[in-house]
C-alpha cells in the first residue's frame, strides 16, 4: 500500500488569558508531538479515553482548526501551507462523518438537498446531481423514498448511512470517522460497519478511525494508534496492540473492554487508578507516570519517546522490554 497522509510533530495547544487584558496565563496542550501515517486503503483506529486529543486531531487532519506546529500532508501536500484555492481541491479528496448524524444535518432541509449540496458547491453540474445522489444512495443500501424526508423522519442507522453517502458522495480517498457508531444500536452498529468496510474495498478508502469501543476497532482496523493526554502511547497492527499491548496504558485500555466470549479470560489484566491528570497541568516525564504500577525514577524525569520495539509495533515507554520481556 502506498502512502496518503503523513502527520508529523502535531501539536494543539490552546491559549489561556486571564485578566482584565486578556494576558495569556497558561495552555491547554490537547495535542502534543503526534506523528502517524495512513496508506491508501488502510484503516487507522484512533482509540483512547474522553479526552486524550482524539476529536482534536480530527479536526487538524482535516484543517478545520489550525496546529500550533507540526505539518498534516495529503499525498504531500502540506495542509498548512495551502492556499484556499489549493485547500478547496484537497477538500475533496477529505471527507468526515461525525459522531451525531442528526446534529451534524440541517433539520430544515430534505435529506437530497443535504447530498446536493457539497456537489453544487463544488460545482457539480446542477443535471448531473441526480444521478450521482442515486448511486451513492445504492452503495449506502438506501432507497430514493428517503430524498423526500427530513433528518428526524429517519431512524438512526438510517441518518448515519446518509452522512457516510454525503462524505462520500465527491469521491474522496480519504474519510474521518469521529465516533459514528457509538449512537447507534448494536444491530445498526454492525450494518453501519459493513457498509463502511464494502465502501473501503469497492473504491480503496482510506480511514481514521476514532472510537471508544475497542471491540469495534478491532473489528475494522488494520493498525492502531492509542492516545493518552494528547500524546501517542503506541501504534501497531490492530490485533497485535489489542491483544498483546506493550504499553502499559494500552494494556489497562485493553483490559477495561468486555471480552468477545464470556469464557474468555484476561491474562496479565492491568488495572488503572487514579484519574487522568489536567492538560493544564502536566506530570514532568511520562504522561502515565501518577497512575502507572511500574513507575520509577526515569519515567518521572525524562518522556519517552515513541520508538519501534519490534516490526511495526512502536511504543512511548522507558521500560517496555524490562516489564514484559
Amino acid at each position: 500500500m502506498s502512502l496518503l497522509a503523513q502527520v508529523t510533530n502535531l501539536k494543539k495547544h490552546f491559549e489561556i488569558k486571564s485578566g482584565l487584558f486578556g494576558t495569556i496565563s497558561s495552555y491547554i496542550k490537547a495535542v502534543d508531538d503526534v506523528s502517524f501515517t495512513i496508506n491508501h486503503g488502510e484503516t487507522l483506529g484512533l482509540i483512547g479515553e474522553s479526552g486524550s486529543g482524539k476529536s482534536t486531531v480530527a479536526k487538524l487532519f482535516l484543517r478545520l482548526i489550525s496546529p500550533t506546529a507540526g505539518e498534516v500532508r495529503i499525498n504531500g501536500m502540506d495542509l498548512k501551507k495551502a492556499d484556499s484555492k489549493t485547500m478547496k481541491s484537497l477538500r475533496r479528496q477529505m471527507g468526515i462523518v461525525f459522531q451525531d448524524p442528526a446534529a451534524s444535518m440541517n433539520p430544515r432541509a430534505t435529506i437530497k438537498w443535504s447530498l446536493r449540496r457539497p456537489l453544487l458547491v463544488n460545482g457539480i453540474q446542477k443535471s448531473k446531481t441526480d444521478t450521482l445522489i442515486g448511486d451513492i444512495l445504492e452503495k449506502v443500501n438506501l432507497g430514493s423514498e428517503v430524498l423526500g424526508r427530513y433528518p428526524h423522519q429517519l431512524s438512526g442507522g438510517q441518518q448515519q448511512r446518509v452522512s457516510v453517502a454525503r462524505a462520500l458522495i465527491l469521491r474522496p480517498e480519504l474519510l474521518v470517522l469521529d465516533e459514528p457508531t457509538s449512537a447507534l444500536d448494536i444491530s445498526v452498529q454492525a450494518q453501519v460497519l459493513n457498509v463502511l468496510l464494502d465502501l473501503q474495498k469497492e473504491f480503496n478508502l482510506a480511514y481514521l478511525f476514532i472510537s471508544h469501543d475497542l471491540n469495534v476497532v478491532r473489528y475494522i482496523s488494520d493498525r492502531v494508534a492509542i492516545m493518552y493526554l494528547g500524546k501517542l502511547m503506541e501504534i501497531g497492527p490492530a490485533l497485535a496492540v489489542l491483544n498483546s499491548a506493550l504499553h502499559p496504558y494500552s494494556r489497562a485500555l485493553a483490559a477495561s473492554s468486555p471480552p468477545m466470549s464470556p469464557h474468555q479470560r484476561r491474562r496479565n489484566k492491568l488495572l488503572l487508578t487514579g484519574e487522568p491528570a489536567s492538560l493544564i497541568n502536566l506530570p514532568h516525564g511520562c504522561r502515565l507516570t501518577p497512575r502507572c504500577p511500574y513507575r520509577k525514577e526515569v519515567c518521572m524525569e525524562k518522556v519517552p519517546e515513541l520508538r519501534e520495539i519490534e516490526s511495526e509495533r512502536w511504543v512511548a515507554c522507558h521500560r517496555t522490554e524490562e516489564i514484559w520481556g
